[in-house]
C-alpha cells in the first residue's frame, strides 16, 4: 500500500519509514502527498498541516483515510490518530486496518449512451513521431481535431466490403503503465466498466513496460509521463521502435496540461492524450476512437 506523508520532519520520517518494514500481513510505501495522484491512506504530522494546500480538495469518500500524527489526540473527531512518540505496533495495528484505496471517477461511465449519440466514425490516427517540433507546434489544435477523421474513407470501404465489425463482439487486452496503483486501479475499474471484456496487464516503469510489450500482444497501451527510471516519452520513442507496436494505440497520461507535454508526446509517437484527473467524457470518446480502430482496422 503507498503512504502519503505530509508536513514530517526528516527524522520522523526515517523512524515511521524502519516501522512499516515490521508488518508481516502488508506491504508499505512512503510517498510525498500529490493530490492528483491519490496513495492508499494520507499520514500527516500535526492537526495544523491539516489546512495545508490540496488536502481540503480531496475526494469525500478519502477524507476517512486521513490519519493525524501527533502527541494529542486531533479536534476533529472523525479522524484517525497515531500517537507521538512511535510505537511500532500501535503503529502496525492502526496502518494494517485499512484496505487499498479504490478511487472514482468524476461521475458514471455510460458508454453505451456515448455511442449512441455519436454515430460519425472517430478513429487513431498513426503516429507523428518523425514531424518535426516546429511542423507540430503552429496547428497543434486543429491537428488534434483532425487527425482522427483521416481514415473515414477507409472505414466506409471496410463496411461496403461487409466486414464491419461491432466493437462490443470482441474483447482487448490493454496495458496499463503507471506507477501509481491507485491510478492503475482507476483505469481498470473504468476499462471494466466498459460494455465489452478488457483484459489489463500493469506495469510500474519504463522498463516494466518494454519487458510486457516484448513477450505480449496489446491492442492498445495507457503509458503515464512522469515515472521512476526512463519516462513516458523515452518509453514511448523505445515502443514505437518495435515493429509490431509501430500502429498499436498509445494513450499519454499525465497530471500536467502542457501543450508542450503534448506536443512531446505526439514527437515520441503517442496516439493521443488523457490529463489526470481523468474525466469521464474525454475518456468515453478517447475509448471510443481506440477500440473502432483496433476493431476496423487490426481485425478486419
Amino acid at each position: 500500500m503507498h503512504i502519503g506523508t505530509l508536513g514530517f520532519p526528516e527524522d520522523q520520517l526515517k523512524k515511521l519509514e524502519k516501522i512499516l518494514t515490521l508488518s508481516k500481513q502488508k506491504s508499505f510505501t512512503l510517498c510525498s502527498f500529490d493530490p492528483v495522484s491519490l496513495p492508499d491512506l494520507m499520514l500527516v504530522f500535526g492537526e495544523d498541516n491539516l489546512d495545508a494546500d490540496g488536502l481540503a480538495e480531496l475526494p469525500d469518500d478519502f477524507a476517512e483515510r486521513i490519519v493525524v500524527v501527533s502527541r494529542k489526540a486531533p479536534a476533529r473527531e472523525d479522524l484517525h490518530h497515531i500517537k507521538l512518540p512511535f510505537i511500532s505496533s500501535r503503529v502496525i495495528r492502526t496502518l494494517e486496518r485499512f484496505e487499498p484505496y479504490l478511487p472514482t471517477l468524476n461521475e458514471p461511465l455510460d458508454i453505451e449512451q456515448e455511442v449512441v449519440a455519436d454515430e460519425q466514425a472517430e478513429v487513431l490516427a498513426e503516429p507523428l513521431h518523425e514531424e518535426s517540433l516546429e511542423a507540430v507546434q503552429p496547428g497543434a489544435e486543429e491537428a488534434s481535431e483532425n487527425r482522427f477523421s483521416k481514415y473515414d474513407a477507409q472505414i466506409q470501404a471496410l463496411r461496403e466490403r461487409g466486414s464491419d465489425q461491432a466493437v462490443a463482439e470482441r474483447s482487448y487486452r490493454v496495458l496499463v503503465v503507471d506507477d501509481s496503483v491507485p491510478m492503475q486501479q482507476a483505469l481498470a475499474k473504468a476499462l471494466h466498466a466498459l460494455e465489452y471484456p478488457v483484459e489489463i496487464s500493469f506495469a510500474d516503469d519504463g522498463e516494466a513496460a518494454l519487458a510486457e510489450v516484448s513477450s505480449q500482444t496489446y491492442d492498445f497501451i495507457f503509458l503515464d509521463i512522469m515515472m521512476p527510471g526512463i519516462d513516458g516519452f523515452e518509453t514511448c520513442t523505445r515502443m514505437r521502435a518495435i515493429p509490431e507496436l509501430k500502429k498499436t494505440p498509445i494513450i499519454m497520461l499525465s497530471s500536467k496540461s502542457s501543450p508542450l507535454d503534448e506536443v512531446k508526446g505526439i514527437m515520441a509517437g503517442s496516439s493521443t492524450y488523457l490529463t489526470k484527473p481523468i474525466q469521464t467524457d474525454e475518456f468515453s470518446k478517447v475509448i471510443k476512437r481506440v477500440t473502432r480502430w483496433v476493431s476496423e482496422f487490426k481485425k478486419a
